[in-house]
């Protein structure tokens, strides 16, 4: 089988992360792989590590958030250029189907005369994206993956809901030192992600008289980067610390006592909380878009009372308190990992569509064949 796997970013966020997991177990069952997307980044970056054919995707960077109408005609333009690119590359290697990693680069895809599969990984917040999604959906006739029943929900027509699976990142119980502990929130430094509740929730607490240290772990990828100077200003003189992008989720896990997850309605499934629950670091969350279809409420994390920075301050110093109840949450996340959000059983069912997809187009063309020579169909 041969995939054009196309994505909008080249920055190895969270979304990439999961295109990068069903990229190599596409290899490993021995398909041509080829993957186009904007440019120099993570995913290029990994391509030529595993030999993997890349090809420079021809639309501009778009941060997520508010788009001014000089973005959109540039949209316009990018989308035209880049069809054309798709076309060519699926013809050039006879490609069996195209896999477009978010919604945003759909339109492209429209006319590529193969099966196409779209992965949506958030929910479509404004009117417009849903309607070019929709439209671009009927088009193609696409296949469609929600990563959540919330985005789902979002999304006219049939779906197919595959949860995100994760690596084993190694489990830790709760180390309840008596030395400072450390609450962190990881991921991309974005409105939606929570950061400015994250280091309210800190000042709370320290000024509390709690001993907590709190970590920021990320960067600030494809959202404006006057978020981050915002969010920067107001941790300036507290108790948190900005310790930057890092490659072993691993270590940054097990040196947590608590990850925050304080995202906003727009999250669907944070990956990071399933790493965690691999690691055995207890999550605390808002009930967001996703989040309460992977955390169950005191059995295998904290969700807050309600989405304020004041809750997710009690949530965590009541957790702190609470070794036994922190032992319990850490192992019984642990288990919920090994029966739900396991990376081989997320890689075989998304493969396993893929294939089944490839297999009804290759069925539907054979029989129309056999129908164009004047057997009843």
């Amino acid at each position: 089988m041969r995939v054009l796997f196309v994505d909008q970013f080249s920055d190895l966020g969270g979304a990439q992360l999961v295109l990068r997991d069903v990229i190599a177990d596409a290899r490993r069952r021995g398909w041509y792989v080829e993957v186009l997307a904007p440019g120099a980044g993570g995913l290029f970056d990994y391509c030529a590590e595993q030999g993997i054919p890349h090809t420079r995707f021809p639309i501009g960077n778009y941060a997520n958030g508010r788009k001014r109408i000089g973005d959109v005609l540039r949209y316009g333009f990018d989308m035209a250029a880049a069809a054309r690119a798709v076309r060519s590359i699926v013809n050039d290697r006879r490609i069996d189907l195209v896999f477009a990693n978010g919604p945003r680069i759909l339109p492209a895809v429209t006319n590529v005369g193969c099966p196409v599969v779209v992965h949506l990984h958030s929910h479509l917040e404004k009117w417009y994206a849903r309607a070019i999604f929709r439209w671009s959906v009927r088009r193609v006739g696409a296949t469609v993956i929600c990563v959540s029943e919330s985005v789902a929900a979002r999304v006219r027509g049939p779906v197919q809901v595959i949860y995100n699976g994760v690596a084993d990142l190694g489990y830790r119980a709760p180390r309840f030192r008596e030395a400072q502990v450390r609450v962190g929130i990881i991921g991309r430094i974005a409105p939606e992600k929570g950061h400015l509740d994250f280091i309210r929730a800190a000042r709370i607490l320290r000024s509390s008289g709690n001993d907590v240290r709190f970590t920021i772990h990320g960067a600030g990828l494809f959202s404006d980067p006057a978020f981050e100077r915002r969010a920067r200003e107001l941790a300036a003189g507290g108790p948190v610390d900005f310790c930057g992008w890092s490659d072993d989720i691993s270590k940054v896990l097990h040196d947590l006592d608590v990850l925050a997850v304080p995202s906003a309605a727009s999250e669907a499934t944070p990956r990071v909380i399933m790493e965690a629950l691999s690691a055995g670091t207890p999550v605390v969350a808002y009930t967001s878009g996703g989040i309460p279809e992977i955390i169950q409420d005191g059995f295998t994390g904290v969700l807050t009372a309600a989405k304020t920075h004041v809750d997710l301050a009690r949530s965590i110093e009541d957790l702190l308190a609470d070794s036994g109840r922190m032992a319990a949450l850490s192992w019984n996340g642990r288990r919920e990992w090994e029966r739900r959000f396991r990376l081989e059983r997320f890689q075989q069912e998304i493969c396993e569509l893929l294939e089944r997809r490839v297999k009804k187009c290759s069925q539907s063309e054979a029989t129309a064949a056999v129908g164009g020579k004047g057997q009843f169909v």
